[in-house]
């Protein structure tokens, strides 16, 4: 079903009335604008001629995009704003050539998708380079003016950028006759006086150090990552509990992958924890394919993760397969473990990937990783101290279901389902050692946090929490943060 152009604008500005006041609609400067653009919109629609309705929308909003609103408000009754068509047909005493960048003036030269240089050429158009000729026409006319300021941009949105070709060229032609463009001094330092406060009083970057009753005595994992990492998010996670909001139908991200990976392999596990079963990989992906099936709608999910996660299934399989002596006594378990400190217990939660019991009776513990893997100076230096604080809990005894004992074995299994699809490693043979110095550290870690003149100050990272902190407007204080 088509439309005439025209019928599907009319019925466009008779909805934006109803839903607005006209006056409202139409009042200002933008309202004027929009009414003259409509206008010319009007008197070209039968141009137009029918298109689909669901295409009206882009179409409108490419049309509109040409509108320009230029306003009144506040300026002197003698300052006209005005295009290069404009200024061509007018004088004035003073003018300021503004936008003097490359993109700007002369604006870029977009290749058309539609049509080439020999059908333009045949069907009457002008080139391209065209409208750069009378851009610098509409240069060199205006730049002849009795008094011309020049001006460009230096930054536009933080990005630099490149001066106008015609400006590069006056510079280099006076440099050569030994000349050069007087200063914009003292319009620059007007401008900048403009925003100048009056006087600046500097404020020490933000150390919160709430009581030792709100700071947390049960720590995840996780937690204490996070307050290695970066105290003042962990501040504002777990002490203000403030969460960044998902954004509104957002798709699928990486971590929503490693989620559905991790309990399709936690499914299977479950189901066949010892020796494989000759239709072991139709098992794990039956369980995958359940787990992925919400999200199957997804074309990154079905035309990537899913197609990955076969190859994850084989590869796992396959390493299973090699060790039938091993065999996995929890998935996806829960651990804590207590910790006796000067200021009061302190519970430490975690989770394991899985946890294998080997011939000898000892234990090992994997971590599956989607995406990196951390380096192995990292998790000896205690950085990274998620399989050893694992440890920890599985020779104490505090994982669910899982008897306490020696700890043999902490791998890291990459399963990213690429090429190859999976690689094991790092791995360590000596988790005791690495266990016993995480545990200290830890301990260390949450007697300094016990104190409370101890803040938590913000350190620089990517999270969730970098705009609450505020780091980069503090950079610059005399403590050197």
């Amino acid at each position: 079903e088509r439309a005439g152009f025209a019928a599907l604008l009319a019925a466009h500005v008779a909805a934006a009335e109803a839903l607005s006041a006209p006056v409202r609609l139409w009042a200002g400067e933008a309202g004027e604008a929009l009414a003259e653009h409509l206008a010319a919109l009007r008197a070209a629609a039968a141009d137009l001629g029918e298109i689909a309705p669901a295409d009206y929308g882009a179409l409108f909003e490419t049309l509109l995009a040409e509108a320009v609103v230029r306003p009144r408000q506040n300026r002197h009754p003698r300052l006209h704003i005005w295009g290069q068509l404009e200024a061509r047909l007018q004088r004035a005493d003073r003018l300021i050539l503004g936008g003097l960048n490359e993109g700007s003036w002369p604006g870029e030269i977009a290749p058309d998708p539609w049509l080439s240089r020999p059908m333009m050429a045949r069907l009457g158009l002008g080139e391209p380079e065209r409208r750069i000729g009378l851009a610098a026409h509409d240069f060199a006319l205006l730049a002849a003016a009795p008094e011309v300021l020049l001006s460009h941009a230096r930054k536009a949105g933080g990005t630099p950028q490149v001066p106008s070709r015609w400006l590069s060229r006056l510079v280099a032609y006076l440099k050569g006759h030994e000349l050069k463009l007087p200063a914009a001094a003292p319009f620059l330092a007007w401008q900048a006086e403009l925003d100048a406060p009056a006087r600046v009083d500097p404020v020490a970057a933000p150390a919160p150090a709430p009581p030792l009753g709100l700071r947390p005595r049960r720590l995840s994992i996780s937690d204490v990552a996070l307050l290695q990492k970066n105290p003042y998010a962990f501040f504002a996670h777990r002490v203000l509990k403030l969460e960044a909001l998902a954004a509104v139908g957002a798709a699928p991200d990486l971590a929503d992958r490693g989620r559905l990976v991790h309990e399709a392999l936690d499914r299977f596990r479950a189901e066949c924890p010892g020796a494989l079963p000759k239709d072991a990989l139709a098992r794990l992906l039956r369980h995958g394919r359940a787990v992925f099936a919400p999200h199957l709608a997804e074309p990154r999910v079905f035309a990537f993760w899913w197609p990955r996660f076969e190859r994850v299934a084989a590869w796992v399989l396959d390493r299973l397969a090699e060790d039938p002596t091993r065999v996995t006594v929890a998935s996806e378990v829960k651990g804590r473990l207590n910790l006796d400190l000067p200021a009061g217990a302190v519970t430490l939660t975690g989770k394991a990937d899985r946890i294998d019991r080997l011939a000898d009776g000892r234990l090992a513990i994997v971590d599956y990783k989607t995406g990196s893997v951390p380096a192995r100076t990292k998790v000896e230096s205690g950085a990274q101290s998620q399989l050893p604080l694992e440890a920890a809990i599985a020779e104490h005894g505090g994982f669910d279901g899982v008897k306490a004992g020696a700890v043999a074995l902490l791998e890291y299994w990459r399963i990213g389902g690429g090429e190859p699809p999976g690689e094991i490693g790092p791995v360590f043979d000596r988790p005791a050692e690495l266990a016993a110095a995480a545990l200290d550290g830890l301990e260390r870690l949450l007697r300094a946090y016990d104190d409370p003149a101890t803040p938590y100050r913000a350190q620089e990272a990517e999270d969730d929490y970098a705009r609450l902190a505020r780091l980069r407007e503090w950079s610059g204080a005399e403590d050197g943060r």
